[in-house]
C-alpha cells in the first residue's frame, strides 16, 4: 500500500498542478421564457402573433486559460432553440395557424477573476469567481411588421392569407435573414475542482437587443462539467 502511495501520489498532484493551466468541457444552461406578443402593425382589422414558448434550454462547450496572472480567460458557444405559433389575420381572412421555430447560436468571450478560494478536505477546491465580456450570436427573425409589409407587397389590409403562410415559412427559414447582434454579459458563481475534473455553476445575464424577442437581454444559470489539462 505504502508503495502504491508513493508512486500513484506524485501523479495525481501532478494532475492537480496541469489542471490549473486550462480546461474545456460540457455546457448545459436554463435561459428563459418569452411571453405571447403582438407587434404594433398600425392597421385596423390587421392582427400578428407570436406565441409565446417556456424553458429554453442551450447545451454547447468551453475552455478556458487559467494559467495568466491576475485573471481567466475563457470561450464557450452553446446553441439554443424553441417552437412557437404565429397568427396572422386581416380584412381577407386569418392566416392559418403557422409552427414556426426560434434558434439561435452564441458565442462568448470572458474575463474572469477569483474572488475568493474555498478548501475541501479530502476532496479538493472550490472558487467563487466574477466576471464579463463581449458576446456574439446568430439568430432566427420572429414575424414583425417590416417583414410582414415586404411579404404583403406593402397592403397589410388586402394582404391573401392563402398564401402568405408558406411565404412567410420561406422567409424565417433563410438565412440571409438571420440577425447578427451582438452585446456584452456578466456572470458570477462558483467553479469545484477535483483532481483534473472541474466543474462550474453560474448565473449569466446578456445584454444584447434582437436576440430575445422584444427584450433588451436575458439570462439563466449553467452548469459545465469538463476537465483540464
Amino acid at each position: 500500500m505504502k508503495k502504491l502511495i508513493q508512486t500513484f501520489l506524485p501523479i495525481f498532484i501532478l494532475s492537480s498542478q496541469v489542471f490549473a493551466i486550462a480546461g474545456f468541457g460540457a455546457q448545459l444552461g436554463n435561459m428563459f421564457s418569452v411571453e405571447e406578443s403582438s407587434p404594433t402593425l398600425s392597421v385596423e382589422g390587421v392582427t400578428l402573433t407570436n406565441g409565446a414558448y417556456d424553458n429554453t434550454y442551450s447545451v454547447g462547450g468551453y475552455f478556458y486559460i487559467d494559467a495568466i496572472p491576475v485573471v481567466d480567460l475563457e470561450v464557450d458557444f452553446s446553441n439554443q432553440g424553441n417552437k412557437y405559433d404565429i397568427d396572422f389575420k386581416n380584412d381577407i381572412g386569418e392566416m392559418p395557424t403557422l409552427p414556426a421555430a426560434w434558434a439561435s447560436t452564441d458565442i462568448y468571450y470572458t474575463v474572469r477573476k477569483k474572488i475568493i478560494g474555498i478548501g475541501i478536505p479530502f476532496l479538493g477546491k472550490a472558487k467563487l469567481f466574477a466576471g464579463g465580456g463581449y458576446n456574439a450570436h446568430i439568430s432566427t427573425p420572429i414575424a414583425n411588421k417590416e417583414m410582414l409589409t415586404e411579404l404583403c407587397d406593402d397592403d397589410l389590409a388586402k394582404c391573401d392569407v392563402t398564401s402568405l403562410e408558406k411565404d412567410l415559412e420561406t422567409y424565417l427559414t433563410n438565412k440571409d435573414n438571420y440577425l447578427n447582434p451582438s452585446g456584452f454579459h456578466i456572470q458570477g458563481g462558483l467553479q469545484f475542482k477535483l483532481l483534473t475534473f472541474d466543474s462550474f455553476l453560474f448565473y449569466r445575464h446578456v445584454i444584447a437587443e434582437d436576440v430575445i424577442p422584444s427584450a433588451k437581454g436575458f439570462g439563466g444559470f449553467n452548469l459545465r462539467l469538463g476537465r483540464g489539462f
